[in-house]
């Protein structure tokens, strides 16, 4: 199973994925919905996607699958709307991996599918080989593990190359299951020899995400490739390696999440049968069946009680293994009714969730508008200035002139209705390229001007404000701006824009208002030229 599909990202050694990254999944899964609750507080989106990509991922690991279906659509779905093609890849790759987990191997291919498409259309290979990894657990699952190899062995080159040791060990725990597949198929055909060679395969691919594993101290896929492991020595008939990789598993530090345990738990009790010491197994298959109870885990309750039957067998207590058998066939039935409502289930996931999504577009927009004049807020202009960082830019800062003398003498709701209308009249010459930062002070973007395009459009708005109609909001009200402008052409870097042009407003308040001021290589009409002080 995956462990990280970020790899290398978030380095911090309280990040969730390096919790992820070292077998702490429950530290990462409480971690990851303290980040979701603070981002979706502070709408933002881009934190809100990175906190489900990981609690989906913690519930992927951990036999959550329902609930981490769902943050991996809506991460999925968020980074579409961020335009973040890796990620939205990667949050594809989890909601096929959460998919086979339900049992739903064709929705899974599916996403498994779109995955691959998003991540070969990138230049990141990290996220095709995570990608790509799901591709070939669906081929396998479909019965094509012939195909499957091949893209799985693309995953280990791809980690190798990259000398990423722990997307290796998930690679190769995966290589393990594919080629158990192939010897599943062999077996079916009867063929015991192609059925041997493929098993010998499993086993030295899970043996090699062991040591990856134990080498980065991943916890997570060293339990995972233990249990494995011993369930393929015991299948060859090598009980003795069998024995030893299930003590080892008892080594490994940490806790372990339940489903590894449950599944470590009916592989003891199957050694335990082959062995002839089925008391033992009786009491490891009970532990099992009751925690795969306590998380209703029907897949898990369906092999604990496998086990228990065979060794209620073995002690030659047939009624008990019959009743076992019963219910194992109930549990059989049960299972199948559950992959019919879970599809209905994800069904109804994908519409709550476009549902969700548009709320949170919805809540997203307000959160980016100023609610007075309805144009872009502080917030929203801050985010377009970073993005647009390092291009030609020019910025200009705008102030009412004498606004408290407007609110003074005419009312607070007149010098509203004055924010209303210069908001209008920005929009109306810059278009969305226009903000409100507080109270009169407002803002413009300019990106890709020079310093003649630049003069001229913010002479217009200057121009456009001192001859507007003011007398229909009050009679005998007037209106003026005062405006400074700073652009990346005069070597103003883009983080001090702001300042540059907020110094050079006071300025134009300074040298009597109703006037623009730019720095000295400014030769437009109307322009009063003070150099940037950097």
């Amino acid at each position: 199973m995956p462990s990280d599909p970020v790899p290398r990202k978030r380095k911090s050694p309280e990040g969730g994925w390096h919790l992820i990254r070292h077998g702490q999944i429950e530290r990462a899964f409480r971690l990851a919905k303290r980040d979701f609750a603070a981002a979706r507080d502070a709408a933002d989106a881009q934190a809100m996607a990175a906190s489900l990509a990981q609690i989906a991922w913690c519930c992927a690991l951990s036999g959550q699958p329902e609930q981490g279906l769902d943050c991996a659509i809506g991460a999925k779905l968020l980074w579409r709307r961020l335009g973040n093609r890796a990620e939205e890849a990667r949050a594809a790759a989890v909601e096929a991996f959460l998919l086979f987990d339900l049992g739903l191997s064709d929705e899974g291919f599916e996403a498994a599918d779109d995955a691959v498409a998003m991540a070969e259309g990138l230049s990141d290979a990290s996220v095709l080989a995570f990608a790509s990894c799901m591709r070939a657990i669906a081929l396998s699952l479909c019965r094509q593990p012939e195909l499957a190899l091949p893209v799985i062995r693309q995953s280990v080159r791809i980690a190798e190359q990259e000398g990423d040791r722990v997307m290796l060990s998930f690679y190769l725990l995966n290589l393990g299951f594919c080629l158990i597949k192939r010897a599943d198929g062999a077996a079916a055909e009867g063929d015991l020899a192609d059925e041997e060679k493929w098993l010998g395969q499993a086993i030295e691919a899970t043996e090699d995400a062991i040591a990856a594993a134990a080498e980065v101290g991943n916890s997570w896929c060293l339990r995972a490739g233990l249990g494995n492991v011993a369930e393929l020595y015991a299948r060859g008939g090598d009980l003795l390696r069998a024995q030893e990789r299930l003590a080892t598993w008892g080594e490994v530090k940490g806790r372990p999440v339940q489903s590894l345990k449950i599944h470590y738990l009916y592989t003891y009790a199957d050694v335990m049968t082959r062995l002839g010491r089925a008391d033992e197994a009786a009491k490891a298959s009970l532990s099992a069946l009751k925690l795969a109870e306590k998380t209703g885990q029907t897949d898990h309750e369906l092999n604990a009680v496998e086990k228990l039957a065979q060794a209620y067998e073995a002690m030659g207590d047939f009624g008990r293994a019959l009743t076992m058998q019963k219910r194992f066939h109930s549990l059989y039935v049960k299972q199948s009714g559950e992959t019919t409502q879970r599809r209905a289930r994800v069904v109804e996931i994908r519409l709550e969730t476009e549902r969700l999504r548009a709320r949170a577009d919805e809540l997203a927009s307000q959160a980016m508008r100023d609610g007075l004049t309805g144009i872009a807020n502080c917030r929203a202009f801050d985010a377009e200035l970073a993005r647009l960082t390092g291009q030609p830019l020019a910025v200009a800062m705008l102030d009412l002139d004498h606004f408290k003398a407007i609110n003074d003498r005419f009312s607070h709701m007149v010098g509203d209705e004055v924010l209303r209308r210069l908001a209008q009249i920005l929009t109306a010459h810059v278009g969305a390229k226009a903000a409100r930062l507080g109270g009169e002070e407002f803002a413009l973007l300019l990106p890709g001007v020079g310093e003649r395009e630049a003069g001229d459009i913010c002479e217009t708005v200057r121009a456009a404000v001192a001859s507007e109609d003011w007398a229909d909001i009050a009679g005998g009200l007037a209106v003026t701006v005062s405006m400074g402008v700073a652009l990346t052409e005069e070597g103003v870097p883009g983080d001090e824009l702001l300042a540059v042009a907020d110094r050079r407003l006071y300025a134009a308040k300074a040298l009597g208002r109703n006037r623009v001021v730019g720095g000295d290589d400014m030769r437009e009409p109307g322009f009063s030229r003070v150099p940037a002080r950097r």
